[in-house]
């Protein structure tokens, strides 16, 4: 039982839950822009998660709990990803990955290193990808409005007299500990099941996502075609469950893992939802619960599309010799 109150009962119960992860600065919301002159949302995500990856792990005795040092997350000497392992975390493709990285590059708070290495049992691994983040660059991009020199650093509430900077010991990957970049990608899932994200600004990851979500959907598209009340009930729809972590989500009375829910979620295109949206419209049962019911059909639609239309097609040629 805490024996501080803030004065507001739900802002007391939010500062018992420990939220932990990736955080966008709000001022990337204004220094990190596409080419239309609006937020490049899928680069802020990116990036906010390499910056994850290079902020220290802090190291506490397992007796006292007093801090005596600090790890990096990953075993090399610069963070290893690969566009695979971006498409799949994010629900992006190659292109829009590769885009963001070398946006970022060209911005100049990331290097993009292509080295070939060998494993342990001796496979020759060619162009494995390294990023490596430029500190200077990114305080620029966070404090646009602070001269040089000047910026404000992290200031931990403990002393740093008796702290020191001790060996990494495993989180992240490495080739020269792994055979193959399916063992490099299990390495590092467990980190990536905590995706809550701090905003300074109080601004939700939610308009990222969704921002996300409507271009992969070809959201213009789709609301000439339905209007904007159906296609926006399917994007918030799907913004609600991308955004907020948990161990599994409930689809037909059954659970599923969450990352499996929201990595078919994030792959979602506009044939799956108008593939969804001529179901719901051919279908003639009573729906109980609209939300569930479009929550599976969402799900399903990569799975079923495709016997979906064979079926039309075998309909229409029916008789015909």
């Amino acid at each position: 039982m805490n024996n501080f109150s803030t004065g507001n009962a739900i802002v007391d119960q939010i500062a018992e839950i420990n939220i932990t992860g990736n955080i966008i600065p709000a001022a990337w919301y204004s220094t990190i822009l596409a080419k239309n002159g609006k937020p490049y949302w899928i680069a802020i995500l990116i990036l906010s998660d390499i910056v994850y990856w290079y902020r220290p792990k802090e190291v506490r005795d397992e007796g006292n709990g007093n801090l005596i040092g600090f790890q990096k997350k990953f075993r090399a000497d610069l963070l290893q990803r690969s566009y695979h392992q971006i498409c799949d975390h994010f629900g992006i493709s190659k292109k829009q990955a590769r885009c963001a990285i070398d946006f970022l590059c060209e911005t100049g708070v990331l290097n993009k290193y292509l080295r070939d290495e060998n494993t342990k049992d001796g496979m020759r691994l060619h162009n494995n990808m390294y990023l490596e983040l430029n500190p200077q660059r990114l305080k620029e991009l966070t404090y646009p409005q602070i001269e040089e020199g000047v910026v404000p650093s992290g200031k931990p509430p403990y002393d740093f007299k008796d702290t020191t900077m001790v060996p990494s010991i495993t989180q992240g990957n490495s080739l020269g500990d792994t055979t193959s970049t399916k063992n490099t990608t299990e390495i590092t899932a467990i980190d990536y099941n905590n995706l809550i994200y701090e905003d300074s600004d109080g601004m939700s990851v939610n308009q990222a996502y969704s921002e996300i979500i409507k271009e992969n959907i070809e959201y213009d598209t789709l609301i000439h075609q339905y209007g904007p009340n159906q296609i926006d009930e399917i994007v918030d729809l799907i913004t609600d469950i991308v955004s907020i972590t948990r161990k599994s989500i409930k689809i037909a009375g059954e659970n599923y893992p969450y990352q499996l829910v929201k990595g078919k979620l994030l792959k979602l295109r506009s044939d799956h939802i108008q593939y969804v949206l001529e179901c719901m419209k051919s279908n003639t049962t009573k729906v109980r619960n609209i939300r569930n019911y479009l929550l599976t059909a969402l799900y399903n639609a990569p799975t079923t599309i495709e016997h979906y239309y064979q079926a039309e097609v075998n309909h229409d040629l029916y008789g015909i010799d």
